[in-house]
Order: C-alpha cells, then sequence, then structure tokens
C-alpha cells in the first residue's frame, strides 16, 4: 500500500509539474506574440493605417453607429490615441491583447472540455493562421470582434455545463459587445443558438433563467444601435451589401464564391500542415466516429469551429452577394483546438517536444515576411504602402497654412477617408471631417451653421484628381479660394491640392451676399 500511495503521490507531482510548465509555456508563446507584434510595427511603420484612420474621424464624434460599422472601434481607438498622445504602440498593443484574449479564451475552452495538453496544442496551432498574426497590425473592428466571439465560445459552453445565472449574465454582455464591434459576430450567435435548440444537453436549460436572461441581457444592451440603424434608414447594413464584390451572373458569383472558400484554404493552410505533420494519427473505426459525434463537448466545439463559416457561406448564397477574403478572418478562431479533439492525438513529451519546432517555425516565417516587404515592398512595387505614408507632415503643414491665412483654430477638413482622416488625426487642431465621396448623411455631426461660422479646409490629391478644385468639390463650395499646393514626401513625394471656404469673420466685406447660396447651403443642398 505504501508503494502505491508513493507512486500515486508521484503520478500527481508530475501531473503538477507538467500542467505547469504547460502554463508557462503558453504564457511565454502569447507574450512573444505580443511582443514582437507591437515592437516590430513601431520599427518599420511611421503612420497609422486607413481602417484606423477612418475609425479616429468617427470616434471623435461619439454616434451610436457610422455610414460602415457599429461604434464600438471607433470609440476605443479614438480613446487609446487620445489617452497616449497619438502614439501609434497603444493601437499595435491594443490588436495584440485582442488575439491574446483568443488565444487564451480557447485555452480556457479547450481545458474544460480536454486535457491540459489537447487545450495546449489547440490554442497554439492558431499560430498558424494567417488572420492572426500581419493583418492584426492594422487594428480595426475585425480584429475587436475576434476577442468577444472567442470570449462568448468559452462563457457559453460554462453557462450550458454549469447553468450558473453569472455565466448567463456575461455570455449575453459578450454577445452584445460582440456585435457592437461588427455584425459579423452574428456568425457565431446564430449557429450556437441553432445548436442549444437542437442538442438535448443545452436543449433542457430552456426550463431554466438562464438563456432567456442572456437573450434579454444581449437585446437590451444593443437596443441603442437598433434604434440608430432604423434612424439612419439602415445605412450600415446597405453598406455591408454594397460593399460585397459585384457578381453580374450566376458563372461571376461561382467564381468569387470558390475564390473566397480558396482564399480562406490558403489562411489556414500553415496550420493544416502543422496539425498533419505533428499531430495525425489514422482512425478507422466508425464507432469512434459515432461516440465522437454524439459527445456534446466535441460537438459544441465543431459548431464554433465550422458554423460561422457556414453561417457567412450560407449567407452569401442566399443573398447572391460574394464575401471578401478579409471577412473571413474572425471566423477560425476555433479551428485549432477542433482539429486536435478530432484527432486525438498521442501528446507525449516527444510530440510537444517537435509541436514546439513546428510552432517556432510558424511564428517565425510572418516576421521574416515582415520584414523584407518593409524593407523592399515600395521599391518592387513602385508605390508607397499606407503605414508609411507622411500623415503627420500632411496635417501639420495644412494646420500651418490655415493657420497663417484665418489666424483661427481648423475646426474642419474636407476630402477622401484617407487624406482628409490623416490631416484630422495629425493637425493640432484635430478638425471633425466632411466625407466628399459620400453625401451628409454618412457625416451627420456636422452643424452646418458652425461650418459656415468657422469655415473649412478641402484638399484633394492632384495626382489623382488634377490642380483645380476638383468638380464635385467645386460645386459644393463655390465660394472655396485656391491655395498653394502641399508637397509631402514619404519614400515618395505627394501634392496635394488645397482650398479654403474662410471663415465668415474672414471673408472680404466686398463680397456678393446675393452670390447665390452660401458654401454650407451649397453642400446641403448638392448631398441632399
Amino acid at each position: 500500500m505504501n508503494m502505491k500511495a508513493a507512486l500515486l503521490n508521484r503520478t500527481g507531482i508530475h501531473h503538477i509539474k507538467t500542467q505547469r510548465e504547460l502554463t508557462i509555456a503558453f504564457a511565454i508563446a502569447i507574450l512573444g506574440h505580443i511582443f514582437v507584434w507591437t515592437v516590430l510595427p513601431l520599427l518599420f511603420q511611421r503612420n497609422v493605417a486607413l481602417d484606423m484612420v477612418e475609425g479616429l474621424a468617427w470616434g471623435k464624434e461619439w454616434q451610436l453607429g457610422y455610414e460602415k460599422d457599429p461604434p464600438l472601434f471607433p470609440w476605443i481607438i479614438y480613446l487609446i490615441t487620445l489617452w497616449s498622445g497619438k502614439a501609434l504602440w497603444i493601437s499595435y498593443l491594443a490588436g495584440q491583447l485582442c488575439i491574446a484574449t483568443v488565444f487564451f479564451a480557447v485555452w480556457q475552452l479547450g481545458k474544460r472540455i480536454g486535457s491540459e495538453k489537447e487545450a495546449f496544442v489547440g490554442a497554439l496551432l492558431l499560430e498558424g493562421v494567417y488572420y492572426f498574426n500581419l493583418p492584426t497590425l492594422e487594428f480595426n473592428d475585425i480584429v475587436l470582434q475576434m476577442p468577444f466571439a472567442a470570449l462568448f465560445g468559452w462563457l457559453l459552453h460554462k453557462a450550458i455545463a454549469e447553468n450558473r445565472l453569472r455565466d448567463w449574465i456575461l455570455s449575453g454582455i459578450v454577445a452584445s459587445l460582440g456585435l457592437w464591434a461588427r455584425y459579423s459576430m452574428g456568425a457565431y450567435i446564430l449557429p450556437l443558438a441553432l445548436f442549444a435548440l437542437a442538442h438535448p444537453v443545452s436543449r433542457r436549460h430552456l426550463r431554466s433563467p438562464g438563456p432567456w436572461v442572456l437573450m434579454l441581457i444581449a437585446t437590451l444592451l444593443f437596443l441603442p444601435h437598433v434604434y440608430w440603424i432604423v434612424q439612419s434608414d439602415f445605412i450600415s447594413i446597405k453598406y455591408v451589401g454594397d460593399r460585397a464584390p459585384d457578381a453580374h451572373d450566376f458563372w461571376q458569383f461561382s467564381k468569387d464564391f470558390l475564390g473566397f472558400i480558396c482564399a480562406q484554404m490558403l489562411a489556414i493552410f500553415p496550420m493544416l500542415l502543422a496539425a498533419a505533420v505533428t499531430l495525425w494519427r489514422w482512425r478507422t473505426s466508425r464507432d469512434w466516429l459515432k461516440r465522437r459525434w454524439r459527445d456534446f463537448d466535441f460537438s459544441y466545439v465543431m459548431v464554433l469551429a465550422l458554423g460561422p463559416m457556414i453561417t457567412a457561406l450560407s449567407l452569401s448564397l442566399c443573398s447572391q452577394r460574394p464575401l471578401r477574403a478579409m471577412w473571413g478572418a474572425p471566423l477560425w478562431s476555433f479551428l485549432g483546438l477542433f482539429i486536435v479533439l478530432l484527432l486525438q492525438p498521442l501528446l507525449t513529451a516527444q510530440r510537444l517536444r517537435y509541436f514546439g519546432r513546428v510552432w517556432l517555425i510558424l511564428f517565425c516565417l510572418p516576421i521574416v515576411y515582415f520584414v523584407v516587404e518593409k524593407n523592399y515592398g515600395t521599391a518592387l512595387t513602385g508605390r508607397e504602402q499606407a503605414v508609411n505614408f507622411p500623415g503627420e507632415s500632411l496635417g501639420r503643414s495644412i494646420n500651418e497654412q490655415w493657420r497663417a491665412v484665418t489666424k483661427m483654430p481648423l475646426r474642419y477638413v474636407v476630402g477622401d477617408t484617407w487624406s482628409a482622416g490623416n490631416v484630422a488625426f495629425y493637425a493640432n487642431d484635430r478638425p471633425s471631417v466632411i466625407f466628399t465621396h459620400q453625401d451628409l448623411r454618412i457625416s451627420p455631426w456636422i452643424n452646418l451653421a458652425d461650418v459656415q461660422q468657422a469655415g473649412a479646409v478641402l484638399l484633394w490629391n492632384i495626382s489623382e484628381e488634377g490642380e483645380a478644385i476638383p468638380k464635385k468639390i467645386r460645386q459644393r463650395f463655390p465660394e472655396a479660394v485656391l491655395q498653394s499646393f502641399i508637397l509631402v514626401k514619404g519614400k515618395l513625394p505627394h501634392q496635394f491640392g488645397v482650398a479654403f471656404v474662410l471663415p465668415r469673420a474672414r471673408r472680404p466685406k466686398t463680397q456678393s451676399l446675393t452670390q447665390s447660396l452660401s458654401p454650407v447651403e451649397q453642400f446641403w443642398r448638392a448631398a441632399s
């Protein structure tokens, strides 16, 4: 008995040691991911990216929704950059914290339904998905939605398994926050809701208050944005449909549909290859397959891993609208865990060491690609990357030129998303943006009387629209005064045309008061 007790004691100590070692290894891997992908862009990038520029322009205005998205990303990116004094490191760190949260949530779910080793491997396999490294350097709504989807998958399993009201409440809050970040959160909510209704283990909880509390909380928290959607004439919903690629006939749609699927296969191919090399083992027992499919935990993870993509593809088929490749980014968070549970590999110490080496390759390859691209990309393509654009120089030049002429702060800048957005972020006066690519419905924060009083800067890219004031801007602002163009240099030179709608206090008194409509009235009438 003493020998048996000693053996059990040694076995328990070994288990604790293995668990601790796996936890330390997992923490090192995640911290390494955060550190590398936060520091690298600081070394090679000098400017905010496009989605961040747009989000910053929106977030400053504190609306309940925007033309393209729910408001959570604009609010967050504006607040953190304001807090950091426009430093870019905060956005890079925020993106990586989102990805780290996905790893953590998958790891936690894996430990609930499998072994420590399976959870460890299932979470770290995500390093082999393209969407979890290079694209995350641009903190945007897609990156922000990913942690909410992962947390929802983990917390909902806890709620179903333990039926504690706290977990149901947390699941409802996270589901709503995911929708506030991006509508594609619905690709997780819908299949999980159908699964909860279909599977007897989860269906029995419908007699308890938990699921109804989840739905009530998620609905109530999302209602303000629903109100905004209706008030804005569904502008953000229409945008999603308009943003999908045009498919003029069945063959074009089929081509784009298959192209999206191929893009997703390429994005997850490194993960699949790593799993095949390190984890694969053949199983031929039909009884094993039947048992796995009947298992609640396995079925739940299967829905988490495959349900979001099936939902997206089904929606595309029903609407006959193709999907863009990056729309698949938030849909693969649980694929690694599903692969591990499906294959049930023998995770010996030797195999774990082998997996560690393969993971290191998955970790390093995107880093090498990133460094090469940033050093030689412009020379090879002849085009400057957005993250190397001289936005700070442009914003400072516009602000100084405006102040020199008007002696007043810059309140409004009119232009396309990229040019005007950079000025709005980098100019010391932090002006509001009036977007020119659509009408005033996408800039509802604009107070027309205030614009007329304060004036505005009109901005356009000379290489794209010429030196004269573009027709669409001139029609809206006939009283605009052309200024000298601005030249800013990044890796390539950029020329911008500039015109001022002078503040009311600075307009010449001899200007005819009967000269058609005011610039703002022209803008409003053209927009309407």
